[in-house]
């Protein structure tokens, strides 16, 4: 376990970045109907024809071909001689069979997990009911699928999926979802919720070169070794942090700045570098060595550190990772609380969970993205939409809950962002379905609607689909929640 239980802050802050209390008992749009899904939108790239009727139908392109030869007939003029004509329509007919010929595909196996008439995908879960409820996420897949198969499925192919879900302390069983995914069942691709740091991503986009597409930050290191297999509908946590900090430039200038975190990808030192152009004044670095393992320990030696920063009298503690955790725990108890202090987290709920009495803070910002309970609230980039085909077949209240922050309707969210990503990507890739053309068709398409964001995009450098713009958040102690600064 590379993060240990700090880490696993991670893992939550991710989460809860977009969670959502925003009011959804507003009736959705009948786009919402089991027949036109919201959450599974067609890339503007692709044909109409392709992802709602099956590819074999041939008439309509007769049809189109009669109706263009008899507008070609009747604007003819007089004086042109039959034998004219009859060449006409001759090349007309010729061209039409062609384009019949072209529009009839003949759907075969493509790839592992992709058959003439069936892709399959798995779906792996990581419990972590341990730090936060997040409510069944298992459960939000299926309807999502069964609206998409009921609008005509993907090209002409209907979608099924093969589900594992694991402990999040439990290294063995995540390896064993991994080994029945890729290995026994031989899935095309996997959705996940599979959190930066624990390790269970390498099976899958390594050791079996299965494209992920995971609802949780990203890790350096399992980018390193994905060869553009991993996505993540998630905005980059530390892309995030580093464009706060980008907007804090003007107060960063001459300020003395502490560092802290446990990463060991380069995010300290890239964030080290980057206060250093702005003007800081760093005055120490400081990586966590003991991880949640030993909670005792770990108390312990944050406690040393926040000692030692004490006398550096620092003006700003800028957190990189899931470490913040520790270091709020550890500034609290020692008194510590009016020093401006950065996270890039902002997530209220799990920052109290892990004992950070976040109240007591009188200037703590957040890096990161427009809350979607926001978003929720005001009806916008599909949310609604999305957990009405959830609630109606779960009954899961998605939406309803009234909170500033919901881990539930959070982790929703992402669920309904990430069945975007395959839809959008998997329409566009066309009739021969394969992993590379699966990731060609996402860097070919631009931007495609996406749950819970302005829009969607990948490229090879750019693994996170969310196009959601940085911000700065404050907390607010009435709401339990981050506000926009």
């Amino acid at each position: 376990m590379r993060g240990g239980r700090w880490l696993a802050l991670a893992v939550v802050a991710a989460l809860l970045l977009v969670g959502c209390g925003g009011d959804s008992s507003e009736p959705p749009p009948d786009s919402a109907s089991a027949g036109e899904p919201t959450t599974a939108p067609e890339p503007t790239s692709a044909p109409d024809s392709d992802s709602t009727a099956p590819v074999d139908a041939g008439d309509p392109a007769s049809a189109d071909g009669d109706s263009e030869e008899e507008s070609t007939a009747q604007s003819g003029t007089s004086e042109e001689d039959s034998s004219s004509a009859d060449d006409g329509s001759e090349e007309i007919g010729a061209v039409e069979s062609e384009e019949a010929d072209e529009e009839v595909v003949e759907l075969t196996a493509t790839a592992r997990g992709v058959t003439a008439d069936t892709i399959t995908l798995g779906v792996a879960i990581t419990d972590v009911t341990v730090f936060a409820d997040v409510g069944d996420i298992l459960a939000r897949y299926q309807p999502l699928v069964d609206a998409t198969n009921a609008a005509g499925g993907i090209n002409g192919r209907r979608v099924e999926i093969i589900t594992e879900q694991w402990d999040i302390l439990d290294t063995v069983a995540f390896e064993a979802a991994c080994v029945a995914l890729t290995e026994d069942n031989e899935v095309f691709l996997v959705l996940g919720f599979m959190p930066a740091g624990w390790g269970s991503i390498f099976c899958y986009i390594d050791l079996n070169e299965t494209i992920v597409i995971n609802t949780s930050d990203l890790d350096q290191q399992d980018l390193d070794m994905s060869d553009g297999r991993l996505i993540t509908t998630r905005p980059y946590q530390f892309g995030s942090l580093l464009a706060g900090l980008e907007l804090l430039r003007p107060e960063l200038e001459g300020a003395r700045v502490v560092i802290y975190g446990a990463s060991v990808d380069g995010r300290i030192e890239t964030a080290e570098k980057l206060l250093r152009s702005h003007g800081a004044d760093i005055v120490e670095v400081t990586r966590q060595q003991i991880g949640g393992e030993d909670l005792i320990a770990a108390e312990a030696e944050i406690d040393i550190h926040v000692e030692r920063w004490r006398t550096h009298n620092p003006d700003w503690i800028i957190n990189v990772d899931g470490a913040v955790a520790g270091s709020l725990a550890g500034l609290e108890r020692a008194g510590l609380t009016d020093w401006n202090i950065v996270t890039p987290a902002n997530d209220a709920p799990s920052n109290n969970a892990m004992g950070a009495d976040l109240s007591v803070f009188s200037n703590l910002i957040a890096t990161g993205e427009p809350g979607a309970e926001e978003l929720a609230a005001q009806g916008l980039y599909g949310i609604p939409e999305c957990f009405e085909i959830i609630n109606a077949a779960t009954g899961q209240g998605l939406g309803t809950s009234g909170k500033a922050e919901d881990a539930q309707a959070g982790t929703a969210i992402e669920v309904c962002a990430a069945w975007d990503v395959f839809v959008a990507l998997a329409t566009a890739a066309g009739p021969n379905l394969t992993p590379e053309s699966f990731l060609q068709a996402g860097y070919d398409l631009g931007s495609f609607p996406m749950t819970g964001s302005p829009s969607g995009s990948l490229t090879p450098d750019k693994p996170w689909v969310s196009n959601a713009q940085p911000a700065l958040f404050v907390y607010d102690v009435e709401l339990d929640a981050f506000v926009p600064r």
